[in-house]
């Protein structure tokens, strides 16, 4: 009963370990596939909680004004027996390194596209807001936070977290 235990609680220990590093090996993926813009599902999510996808989407390289260059993804990750979903926007370095991330409340947050040098936001094709595409600009490095919101005051504040 004891030797039961303690292998339950190791495999409880290293799950989470083994799901991020299978992650880093689907964002190296897609990365080096280089194609904007698609979609990529890994992974199938099922009620049992044990099953997760993935979808990952590269959206390109944004240039600073120091000309460092840090290549641009979005992820949504599905998990759990209720089907949870955790948002994030990627910022790797030009040398396919994770520098860092954004999270996000809902998939309709997630940027769009890159233009002009800048990650471009179209919430309005999801949901029932009727603002403006919203666009973050990286000319003076990575934002340290950026709003994004139906009307001044009733949205969100996103902040950039490192990568350790």
């Amino acid at each position: 009963m004891k030797q039961l235990i303690i292998v339950l609680f190791c495999l409880g220990f290293y799950s989470p370990y083994s799901s991020q590093a299978q992650n880093e090996d689907f964002t190296i993926t897609v990365l080096k596939s280089n194609v904007k813009e698609k979609t990529y599902i890994f992974g199938e999510w099922n009620p049992s909680g044990y099953e997760s996808e993935t979808h990952l989407k590269y959206l390109g390289e944004i240039k600073t004004s120091d000309t460092t260059t840090y290549k641009i993804m979005t992820s949504s990750r599905y998990w759990g027996p209720t089907k949870k979903v955790t948002n994030k926007i990627l910022v790797f370095d030009r040398n396919n390194n994770l520098h860092g991330n954004y999270y996000l409340n809902t998939k309709c947050e997630l940027p769009s596209q890159i233009q002009d040098n800048q990650l471009i936001f179209k919430p309005v094709e999801c949901t029932n807001c009727s603002y403006a595409i919203t666009k973050v600009d990286f000319y003076n490095g990575i934002p340290e936070n950026f709003y994004l919101g139906c009307k001044p005051g009733l949205g969100s504040l996103y902040s950039f977290y490192l990568s350790i």
